[in-house]
């Protein structure tokens, strides 16, 4: 049974750009990036960053290991909203074997400089999942693929980060929920923004993301403390985030077993992508899981076979049990305030399981804010009424407002 892209966004993310990146064909060509005097982007500049076979998602080796972390190796200026400018921009990162690895994204400013020397404060997003290949990275859309509620945040004097993640659209395959590479491509981003010089960015910043997103925000706060000290990052919100992957893991196993196939297309994503990165056995799979997982790197979304493709959970192989948990946040403590937004129905990644990575992370003296909300995946971000709520929270770590916690809860 194949799912479409709707199908993908509806029963996996269910959010609404979950897909545009991959189905987007962009048509723009690049152009240097040039000044503009603090006015809004010229109708010039090009729709989307470049073609989809362009070279500029993939630098020289040279290039890349003559670019420290976070700073720019590529940088096209794409068309913006009046009174904003946006960048495509390459830069470089650590990639999930310690070597440099270039990651792309996009960059969105305010258009004049802020009126005092601090800059501006920094916004940093972390997608869901959009598929593997690199015609499925987000920056392929240009600045459509992000969201309008924080495009409206650059309109009020922030700076908006948005990285593809390791190896999506880059050299490379993405290393999809692997941690530490999502983590360091988050705050890189960040270190990006603070590179770009028409960005004016300063060095304060919060991490948003949902689903795979919502993970790849918590790890970012993970690693701040030893791998970002230079930044000063306010604070993580996670929306909708497995947590801890091996109970997710178990859950979708479990309902695939039930008949909810399509709850198991993450994890299906995950098996043909740690086979081909760590080289993960999958012989736990039926010969048409197996086939689909191993489909995986060269697609935006999973072909799954019409009944389970499991023979068994893989958390009873040590392999796939370390990896999981390796992956699971809350190993290490942070001092950078978590809030996580759980829904209630959560189809995609089941509440307790959310909620017992969160008892991790409140077991090592993490300050984290759980939110249960009612609805299914995308209810944690999709209203205008989440938004809100959440771009208050942002603004809060900002203003220095004390964070809540309800680890005592």
């Amino acid at each position: 049974m194949r799912i479409g892209s709707r199908g993908v966004a509806s029963l996996v993310l269910q959010v609404g750009l979950a897909l545009v990146a991959c189905n987007a064909q962009p048509t723009g060509t690049l152009t240097p990036s040039t000044a503009h005097n603090g006015s809004p982007s010229a109708s010039a500049a090009p729709l989307l960053p470049t073609n989809a076979d362009d070279a500029a998602y993939h630098p020289s080796a040279d290039a890349v290991a003559a670019t420290a972390r976070g700073e720019i190796i590529t940088s096209v200026e794409i068309r913006a909203a009046p009174g904003t400018r946006a960048f495509f921009v390459v830069y470089a990162s650590q990639g999930v074997e310690g070597t440099p690895v270039p990651v792309s994204g996009v960059i969105v400013a305010p258009a004049k400089a802020p009126a005092s020397g601090s800059g501006y404060p920094i916004v940093a997003w972390a997608h869901a999942t959009t598929g593997v290949a690199d015609r499925c990275a987000p920056s392929r859309a240009g600045v459509i693929a992000l969201p309008s509620e924080l495009l409206d945040l650059v309109k009020e004097g922030y700076v908006l980060t948005a990285t593809d993640y390791e190896g999506l659209g880059t050299d490379g395959i993405h290393p999809y929920f692997v941690g530490a590479s999502e983590g360091r491509s988050v705050l890189d981003s960040i270190r990006a923004a603070m590179a770009l010089p028409e960005a004016h960015a300063g060095k304060e910043a919060t991490v948003i993301g949902l689903s795979q997103g919502g993970h790849a925000t918590l790890w970012a706060a993970v690693m701040a403390d030893v791998e970002a000290v230079d930044l000063d990052v306010r604070g993580a919100f996670a929306a909708s985030p497995p947590t801890d992957m091996v109970a997710w893991e178990t859950w979708m196993y479990e309902q695939a077993a039930a008949g909810n196939v399509n709850a198991a297309a993450p994890a299906v994503m995950i098996f043909g992508v740690w086979n081909a990165v760590f080289h993960a056995p999958l012989d736990f799979l039926t010969d048409a899981g197996r086939k689909s997982s191993l489909a995986v790197p060269d697609g935006c979304e999973p072909d799954l076979p019409s009944t389970t493709p499991f023979r068994s959970d893989p958390v009873a192989i040590s392999q796939w049990l370390a990896l999981l948990t390796n992956s699971s946040p809350g190993a290490k403590a942070t001092d950078i305030p978590i809030r996580v937004v759980s829904p209630e129905n959560d189809q995609a990644v089941g509440y307790a399981t959310q909620v017992s990575g969160v008892a991790t992370m409140c077991a090592i003296g993490d300050t984290v804010e759980l939110v249960t909300v009612p609805g299914d995946h995308g209810a944690s971000l999709r209203s205008p009424e989440a938004w809100s709520t959440a771009i208050a929270w942002l603004k809060d770590r900002f203003a220095g407002v004390a964070p809540v916690s309800t680890c005592g809860d």
